[in-house]
């Protein structure tokens, strides 16, 4: 069983906190309601960018680190044998981990369409049922972002980002084992080759397959090599970069997603070199691996918790005839912040609670 790297779990529990701050941020701004611009939006790029980068590269590297070398058996009978059991291995796994949470979070939906048939006779609020198909694979959200109505709920497009790299990952792990100066080559020139689509598309930059793959591989890299980035110089240059990146506009469609993800890159070394200080308080080294196990159930029920908690406060407030000030809207967001944190708590519980379930009851009838 591999060590766990204490240093991503900061990093996790980092991009927790600002996938949380970027969509609360946006979610009062829309409500015309005063709000601190933390962790949301920077002069290059917002950190929602910077949370999705740095959760797909950590994915990427500690995938790679456990299942890399399996990409590249020999091709002997024997060989080929124990790659396909691998690999089956790792795609129940992935399995596992994406799906159940993911599907009891969905449950929402045919309780909605019931509503819906109830209020006003259409069960298919969202159009034809086939588009179903889509929650249950995990593309609703992922398809939704360029432009097609589904019945997303939850995850936003997220999730089906994930699946696809995962289903990706075989060959991208073979290229990169191959040879990874030119895998990464690749994927950059044809990530800059995208800057030629038309700028009304920048909305989707960073969820087309060739965005994802670059972030996912350079996760390769970054993992592969963690002991040589704890360097001091390296982490006072990447401090540098991403200072710079934050303070200084910079002109250009690149700060689309180019910026955003380099910011991510430089406080990814940043944050590797601080985290083992941050692990000798006791209290860090108790709480912080517990919650980045919650990391991807944050990132499913983040927006829906900040959608109802927002109506909540808003009932509450009206009621005993408060105004909403930047200062009062902060404690909302550490109020929202715990809420998301114990509704992915429980998600997760009962998300394994099924998945050993069903393991168990296969396993007798097999």
């Amino acid at each position: 069983m591999q060590k766990r790297i204490q240093e991503l779990d900061v990093l996790r529990v980092l991009a927790m906190l600002f996938v949380i701050t970027y969509h609360f941020a946006l979610q009062y701004d829309a409500e015309h309601l005063p709000c601190f611009n933390l962790f949301c939006t920077a002069k290059n790029y917002d950190f929602g960018n910077i949370a999705v980068t740095i959760f797909i590269a950590i994915s990427g590297g500690l995938l790679y680190k456990k299942y890399g070398s399996i990409i590249d058996e020999e091709n002997s009978a024997e060989k080929k044998t124990s790659l396909r059991n691998r690999l089956k291995t790792f795609y129940i796994k992935r399995f596992k981990t994406i799906y159940p949470p993911f599907w009891i979070l969905a449950l929402y939906i045919p309780v909605t369409m019931i509503r819906h048939y109830m209020v006003d006779g259409n069960a298919f609020f969202m159009g034809h049922p086939l588009k179903l198909l889509l929650t249950v694979v995990g593309f609703d959200g992922y398809i939704k972002t360029f432009g097609v109505d589904t019945y997303v709920f939850c995850g936003d497009w997220f999730v089906g980002a994930i699946v696809l790299l995962y289903l990706l990952f075989p060959l991208l792990s073979r290229c990169y084992r191959r040879c990874p100066f030119i895998m990464l080559s690749v994927l950059t020139v044809l990530y800059a080759c995208q800057y030629m689509i038309p700028a009304e598309y920048d909305e989707v930059f960073g969820a087309l397959p060739v965005t994802l793959s670059l972030k996912f591989c350079i996760g390769f890299a970054l993992v592969g090599n963690l002991e040589r980035l704890k360097n001091w110089r390296v982490a006072l240059a990447s401090a540098l970069v991403f200072a710079v990146l934050t303070i200084v506009d910079i002109p250009g469609r690149i700060k689309t997603d180019c910026l955003g993800s380099i910011a991510a890159i430089a406080l990814f070394v940043v944050v590797l070199y601080i985290a083992p200080h941050l692990f000798r308080l006791k209290a860090v080294a108790v709480l912080l691996p517990k919650m980045a196990t919650l990391s991807y159930c944050v990132f499913l029920v983040q927006h829906v918790g900040i959608v109802w908690a927002q109506i909540a406060f808003i009932k509450i407030f009206e009621k005993i005839h408060w105004n909403f000030t930047e200062w009062n809207v902060l404690a909302l967001l550490a109020c929202t912040f715990l809420a998301i944190t114990v509704a992915a708590w429980i998600l997760k519980r009962i998300s394994d609670w099924a998945v050993e379930r069903v393991t168990k009851f296969l396993s007798c009838i097999s």
